[in-house]
């Protein structure tokens, strides 16, 4: 039985060699030590006592600088032993040429994708300063990189009452009331699916600094 590992998720290469091995010897032959006449050697080797081994070849495929031909494939394909070719990569021509004779598997480690941190507190405090284009552009940043808009809103719901609380020289107290209302307003409008919460916030941005 022939196997081809490719892929750079190396923990879970390991796992699927274990659960292949169920015990068998396993014997690893890098690229630099490895040969024709050693793949067929154990392509062709029987045990006395019905051992069996795990022939695993690591980087041999691309770096190895072996050809193997379909008859070598089907010796080892037919063989008591188990190879398997564990590769970082597998080239579409190498996968065409293989995949008659082995059961390939990919391994590709996800790597998570990580926004960059929005400075959400900057939005709040050029609003406090009533700087419309600095807000509204820090605004659609965030919201692009993926900034939830129900986050946003509850700053500047927190900012606009800690400025009727202390007051504000750029806003009068009835501008930051009705600014509280709309806000929780615009909240419930769109938890009940009449607004999109991204769009109405930014419409109450460039209103509420408008003046």
């Amino acid at each position: 039985m022939i196997y081809i590992l490719a892929g750079s998720d190396t923990k879970k290469i390991s796992l699927y060699l274990k659960n292949l091995a169920k015990g068998q010897d396993i014997i690893r032959i890098d690229q630099k030590e490895v040969s024709r006449e050693q793949i067929l050697e154990y392509g062709y080797s029987n045990d006395l006592f019905g051992n069996t081994s795990l022939i695993v070849l690591v980087n041999v495929i691309n770096e190895g600088g072996i050809s193997l031909q379909a008859k070598d494939l089907l010796i080892m394909q037919e063989s008591v032993n188990t190879f398997v070719f564990v590769e970082d990569r597998l080239k579409a021509v190498d996968e065409k040429k293989y995949k008659k004779f082995a059961i390939i598997e990919s391994f590709e480690e996800k790597k998570s994708v990580q926004n960059p941190k929005i400075n959400t507190f900057a939005i709040v405090d050029s609003f406090a300063r009533r700087d419309k284009v600095a807000t509204w552009v820090l605004y659609c940043e965030a919201i692009e990189k993926g900034t939830e808009p129900e986050a946003l809103s509850g700053l500047l719901f927190w900012k606009i009452k800690t400025m009727i609380l202390n007051g504000n020289r750029l806003f009068t107290k009835d501008e930051l009331k009705h600014q509280s209302s709309s806000i929780v307003s615009l909240y419930h409008k769109s938890h009940r699916g009449e607004c999109d919460f991204s769009i109405g916030l930014e419409q109450f941005i460039l209103n509420s600094l408008s003046k």
